[in-house]
């Protein structure tokens, strides 16, 4: 799993491993008590050493240090029911922190004794009256023992969340992943049945145009396979593969179909959906150009417009009498275009049809941000 940036998850995950920093905060705690006593003696003018004070404070915390990582492996592991039974918790911790309580009451007592008694302290307290003196503070450790268990919790249930919004959003693209890959799967045998078809339809009057075409047909099915799995390529690759496509359509319909192409070069490595353009292509050849005895216009064109992606495709036919999505009977190309754009990018990419005028072509925009 991904290490996280989020410290307390390393030190919950595995808290005897990092041991010595639990002591060494609490330490720290111990010591800047010990120092605020100081200050507090010196303002009511009662004389004591530096030592005499902080070294009492810093050996209540050391233990407390010791103490954090076994309640955290004990919070972490028991009870093993379902994180929402509070109640089994409860009946765990309650009893581990009045016991862990007079615990810490009992080392301490004995090690403060121990080390007044090797220090030759003026003012030393038995065992039985440092042990007595602790459990008059006893609130304090339960509340210290509460609250390690509430963060060990806190942040096991962070990762818990983290971990199945992980799981989640990795099934989701497997499953994008998995539409896309049948989308695009999807225009292969599409396009190749119109072309095969065209060809067959060439054969009886140009054997040589013909035989172009199925080379040229050869060279398209090439580079696609070599671009099989993959969902985006440059828009250099992207048109690259349209060129060697309207190859193929200008030798079937030669002086009938003129093609135009403008690309803004500062965008050729920028990255466009494998295949984007040749179903678009395909639609407007079919419903502008072989439908009608004039002679078709294909102009495409990329550019970056308004910070994103902006590739374009505009014919010279009859248009559609409606451009509204609702209105639209969508076949395969344009459907398969516009949920790819919906998976790959969401609502940011766009597929928008546009009438240039009245009978006088249609426009295709692609939105995509860059």
């Amino acid at each position: 799993m991904k290490k996280d940036s989020f410290l307390p998850l390393k030190f919950i995950a595995t808290p005897l491993k990092y041991w010595w920093l639990f002591i060494g905060f609490f330490v720290v705690v111990g010591f800047f008590l010990g120092l605020n006593n100081k200050i507090y003696f010196a303002y009511i003018e009662k004389k004591a050493t530096w030592f005499e004070l902080v070294w009492p404070e810093v050996l209540e915390w050391v233990i407390w240090g010791i103490f954090c990582p076994f309640i955290i492996l004990l919070a972490k592991k028991y009870p093993k029911n379902s994180s929402s039974d509070w109640l089994s918790k409860v009946k765990l911790h309650v009893p581990v922190a009045i016991l862990t309580a007079f615990l810490y009451a009992a080392i301490y007592a004995y090690l403060r004794y121990a080390i007044g008694f090797l220090l030759n302290e003026e003012f030393l307290w038995s065992f039985s009256r440092n042990f007595m003196h602790r459990m008059y503070y006893l609130p304090i450790p339960l509340i210290l023992y509460s609250s390690i268990v509430g963060i060990t919790y806190a942040v096991s249930y962070y990762q818990q969340f983290k971990d199945e919004a992980l799981k989640t959003a990795e099934i989701q693209q497997k499953l994008a992943q998995a539409e896309l890959l049948v989308l695009k799967k999807q225009l292969h045998p599409h396009f190749l049945f119109n072309t095969l078809h065209a060809i067959s339809t060439l054969m009886h009057k140009d054997i040589d145009a013909a035989d172009k075409m199925i080379v040229r047909l050869s060279h398209l099915l090439r580079a696609t396979l070599e671009n099989t799995g993959i969902q985006e390529v440059t828009l250099k690759q992207e048109m690259e593969i349209l060129k060697i496509y309207l190859e193929i359509e200008q030798t079937r319909f030669q002086d009938r179909l003129e093609v135009s192409i403008e690309v803004d070069p500062a965008i050729y490595d920028k990255k466009v959906p494998n295949l984007i353009l040749q179903p678009i292509v395909e639609n407007a050849i079919r419903y502008g150009v072989a439908q009608f005895a004039k002679q078709g216009k294909i102009a495409v064109t990329a550019h970056r417009v308004n910070g994103d992606i902006e590739l374009k495709v505009v014919d010279n036919g009859q248009g559609m009498p409606s451009t509204q999505v609702a209105d639209i009977k969508e076949g395969i190309g344009l459907t398969n275009t516009r949920m790819r754009l919906q998976q790959l990018y969401g609502e940011k990419g766009q597929l928008i049809l546009n009438n240039v005028g009245q009978n006088q072509g249609l426009e295709v925009k692609i939105l995509i941000p860059a």
